[in-house]
């Protein structure tokens, strides 16, 4: 009868929802909280949330870095509309100091095309497309979650979204106070203030 099938219907349906769910990457349950929070829906605590973010690696291994270098720049080519989501990302998390700049060019995999503002790139022509890199140097300890971070401010799953780039980094002079090493890369306010004060 009507109400059998319906109750059938809401069980299968049910159902299915938790099975894609389950099959949902990390990554898009991080994008719907964010959706969440652009339609006013307050986080339980931001704070809560990136410190915890080293729990939560988003890149599918982890990054490999050398003990032995005290610093590494990151830097990632990103979609340029997606400059501003990284940057708020980034400062939430507790980065006060980084460097971008616009560049073109393309990185496709064949038989895929990656499409931008109406240009689109392919193996069969030679456009390039507009990019951004952005350049944060930090402790090597915050390699992961600063990658972590960029990814999951950056990635919409299209082609084109970009790639990060680690380059170790043997010291750092502040030229204001002639600080070095540790001292000269630590901003007030920063990510290592931040962790003293959770």
């Amino acid at each position: 009868d009507a109400s059998h099938s319906h109750a059938f219907r809401t069980s299968f349906m049910s159902s299915t929802t938790a099975i894609a769910a389950q099959l949902r990457p990390l990554s898009a349950f991080r994008a719907s909280a964010r959706r969440g929070c652009a339609r006013g829906v307050a986080p339980t605590s931001r704070r809560v949330e990136t410190i915890a973010r080293a729990e939560q690696r988003t890149t599918v291994a982890p990054i490999s870095v050398d003990d032995d270098v005290p610093f590494y720049q990151v830097r990632a080519m990103i979609r340029p509309w997606r400059l501003s989501g990284v940057i708020d990302a980034l400062n939430k998390y507790g980065i006060r100091g980084l460097t971008t700049y616009a560049v073109h060019g393309a990185g496709v995999q064949i038989g895929t095309v990656e499409r931008y503002a109406g240009s689109t790139f392919d193996e069969s022509n030679a456009n390039l497309v507009e990019k951004v890199v952005v350049e944060i140097v930090v402790v090597r300890e915050q390699c992961q979650e600063v990658v972590d971070v960029i990814v999951d401010a950056a990635q919409t799953g299209e082609i084109g979204d970009g790639k990060i780039f680690l380059s170790p980094v043997h010291d750092i002079v502040r030229i204001r106070t002639g600080e070095v090493g540790a001292a000269a890369e630590k901003m007030a306010g920063g990510r290592s203030d931040m962790k003293a004060k959770a």
